[in-house]
């Protein structure tokens, strides 16, 4: 595997030295936005339209919000966030080595970046994306002692989605609940595996236990449901469905993560492989084998 790492903190570094901006508008475009043209041609080919949508633009380093994209990025630089994440690839690729020959993926584009996520509640100030094989991004919008503690954890949860992505293709607008619960099940359970329970998401860590009985009674009877904005729904629960104007599905917040993280780990249980044997089983085979909904 080739990791074609992005210098994003170089970049960062450029657009605050910047004089003016025509000049931001350059760096942004060559340093930021071209090492992921491809994955901008997904989302309709105009990249500045697509970061924008994603929260970042070359006019947060500029103006009043300068100073606070320079405290973000000395934030991230002492801690060494670049390094970690980079680590985290490394870490994570080496746990599926022995499986190479397995996945149809030679090489992926990685960036941290910094975006404004004051519109995205309940994220904690970090998210991530790698969804799409061939490009993987892990994002943080204020970083603080909760999320870079995290940082390797939720690398190593989008490169397990690149890679679930090539071995198992599929089209977001039929993937199925079932589906989608458990890449994201598998995803958590494979930052665990390689860094601790302690340093997974909020998301599946914090779920509030006196509602997981209602969270597998909705996702159990939806398990077959499809179409992009249901399926989230479902996944993301009520808080997200109602901000994004998705259709909502009656459960909890995160309900789709933290059935499918517990999905995932009763099936480790019972057929003692570890996350990475279970990456090429079929969701179907993982759910029935947990017997998480008997």
């Amino acid at each position: 595997m080739q990791f074609q790492i992005v210098d994003t903190e170089q970049a960062y570094r450029q657009l605050l030295a910047a004089p003016d901006d025509a000049a931001r508008e350059r760096i942004f475009c060559q340093e930021l936005i071209a090492p992921f043209s491809g994955l901008v041609q997904v989302f309709g080919g105009d990249g500045m339209a697509t970061f924008a949508a994603w929260g970042m633009s070359p006019e947060q380093f500029a103006g009043d919000q300068r100073g606070q994209m320079a405290a973000i990025i000395d934030t991230l630089a002492g801690h060494e966030a670049w390094n970690k994440a980079a680590r985290a690839l490394e870490d994570g690729w080496a746990a599926f080595a022995r499986h190479a020959d397995r996945i149809p993926l030679d090489s992926i584009v990685f960036g941290l970046y910094v975006a404004d996520m004051s519109n995205v509640p309940l994220q904690r100030g970090y998210t991530g994306f790698g969804g799409i094989p061939g490009w993987i991004m892990t994002v943080y919008g204020v970083p603080d002692e909760y999320n870079l503690y995290r940082i390797q954890a939720a690398t190593a949860h989008e490169l397990h989605h690149n890679i679930r992505g090539a071995v198992f293709p599929g089209n977001m607008m039929t993937t199925t609940v079932a589906e989608y619960m458990i890449i994201e099940g598998l995803a958590e359970s494979f930052a665990a595996e390689l860094y601790g329970e302690d340093r997974i998401g909020f998301w599946v860590a914090e779920f509030d236990e006196s509602r997981l009985e209602e969270a597998r009674q909705v996702i159990g009877g939806a398990l077959d449901v499809t179409g992009f904005n249901e399926i989230r729904g479902y996944i993301f629960g009520d808080t997200l469905a109602e901000h994004m104007g998705l259709p909502e599905a009656g459960g909890p917040d995160f309900a789709g993560y933290a059935i499918g993280y517990r999905v995932v780990q009763a099936y480790l249980e019972r057929t003692g492989k570890d996350v990475v044997e279970a990456t090429f089983v079929s969701p179907r085979d993982i759910i029935a084998q947990s017997e998480f909904f008997d």
